[in-house]
């Protein structure tokens, strides 16, 4: 067993970008499985400054790793090169000798943005990011989708498609009260950009595989892109993504056999938060305590979308919830978790509330029902637990926390039954508490 798989537990933005990168330097390839560059991880590099990945891994700030994006994946040209660029500004290596793209991942086309654009412009909005992912999944479903090998095989063939698409959506721009596009040039940016990520593309399905049988076989570390909440099949539907974000997105997002994954983590952060529309149970509506929580927005932990800019709602951490993402990616027994932004817990004030279990027509339930509009119906059971007001971020012993930081983290093990073995007590790439928990 050679894969190992971090996924998010809540709705997102829960840093797993931060883990990804601290764990990055114990395995031989990192990969993206599933989302497009509507999700975003932030890296934190040494020297202090921001990297925000939205497609390539973020193993890509660690040398002599290869890097993987997956046919899970959904990919836009223009953003990637973009991407690329930015992270070579900072004076990191990208080449294919770094970085793999799967000729067999579905290409984000420009009438799938500007589907998208419509659709948010009018009655049917979701809250989306704009980045034409419901569009593009939809289509590869239909199987009428465009797929990356195409910018290798039949890049005039893709321009064609491209022009065509654009062509023929023009009526529906018009109605929504877009502004006019030149198709032609369009078309043009985009093959031009796609030409740019042509020596990345391959078989990365057999790569894996073939690394994986090794007589000493790869490390593999499988970057998960939003969280259990967004997931197609398993989230609170409708308001979710089009992609599986699960542990079990893995295999079909890798084309791994479910036989080669080994530890799965998921991440949690000590105060969820939401962009964009859906039930949230535990959410904080009280415009001081926002305030107090959310603090100073110019830092590198502000909660604010790393792809959207969108300020996040915020809320008391949600148990039922994180027990049903724990349930169904596997995350039990000798699996772990990790919890983000212990350091903010004292915002709450003297007390922190958790909530432990939900209350629905007059009966106790422990773990979160399967869809938005149960959600809806239900209403969060506390407890409280005392804070405290010193600054931890400087800690990297648990049994140096605070007596009611360690509580804190020994009540959420009792609920979950699942050891907690890396502890974010700050942004920084350094500051984790790594505590050896696991048999």
């Amino acid at each position: 067993m050679s894969v190992d798989v971090i996924v998010g537990l809540q709705r997102g933005d829960e840093g797993k970008g931060r883990f990804v990168d601290m764990l990055s330097e114990k395995h031989d390839i990192v990969t993206r499985f599933n989302g497009g560059n509507n999700a975003g991880h932030t890296v934190v590099l040494p020297d202090g400054r921001e990297l925000a990945l939205h497609l390539v891994p973020s193993g890509i700030a660690h040398p002599g790793i290869m890097n993987i994006i997956g046919n899970g994946t959904l990919v836009n040209p223009i953003k990637l090169v973009e991407e690329i660029d930015d992270i070579k500004s900072k004076g990191i290596e990208v080449n294919s000798r770094n970085l793999m793209l799967s000729s067999a991942a579905h290409l984000i086309l420009p009438h799938h943005i500007y589907d998208d654009e419509i659709r948010e412009a009018g009655k049917g909005r979701q809250g989306s990011t704009k980045s034409g992912i419901a569009q593009v999944a939809s289509q590869k479903a239909m199987r009428a989708g465009a797929r990356v090998e195409l910018i290798n095989d039949n890049p005039e063939g893709l321009s064609d498609i491209v022009y065509e698409g654009l062509v023929a959506q023009r009526p529906l721009r018009q109605e929504a009260g877009l502004e006019p596009i030149d198709e032609a040039a369009v078309a043009k940016e985009y093959i031009e950009n796609a030409k740019r990520i042509r020596g990345f593309v391959t078989d990365t399905v057999l790569y894996l595989n073939q690394q994986l049988r090794l007589d000493k076989p790869a490390r593999v570390l499988a970057e998960g892109a939003q969280a259990f909440w967004l997931d197609i099949d398993h989230g609170m539907y409708p308001y979710t993504t089009s992609s599986s974000t699960t542990s079990g997105g893995v295999c079909t997002g890798l084309g791994v056999a479910p036989a080669f994954i080994d530890q799965v983590t998921g991440i949690a952060k000590a105060i969820p938060s939401h962009v964009g529309g859906g039930p949230f149970v535990t959410e904080i509506t009280e415009t001081e305590q926002l305030k107090r929580l959310h603090g100073d927005m110019t830092t590198i932990d502000a909660e604010k979308g790393t792809t959207t800019g969108r300020i996040r709602r915020l809320g008391h951490l949600d148990l039922p919830q994180i027990r049903r993402s724990q349930m169904v990616n596997g995350i039990e027994g000798k699996q772990d978790m990790a919890l983000t932004k212990l350091d903010w817990v004292r915002r709450y004030g003297d007390e922190v509330k958790i909530c432990v279990a939900y209350s629905l027509e007059g009966k106790r339930i422990e773990i979160a029902p399967d869809a938005a509009y149960k959600l809806e119906q239900v209403t969060p059971i506390y407890e409280s637990l005392p804070t405290w007001q010193e600054d931890i971020q400087d800690i990297r012993q648990f049994d140096d926390l605070p007596k009611a930081a360690q509580n804190y983290i020994e009540f959420i093990e009792g609920i979950t039954k699942v050891p907690i073995s890396l502890i974010g007590v700050g942004p920084r790439r350094d500051q984790v508490i790594v505590r050896d928990v696991l048999d």
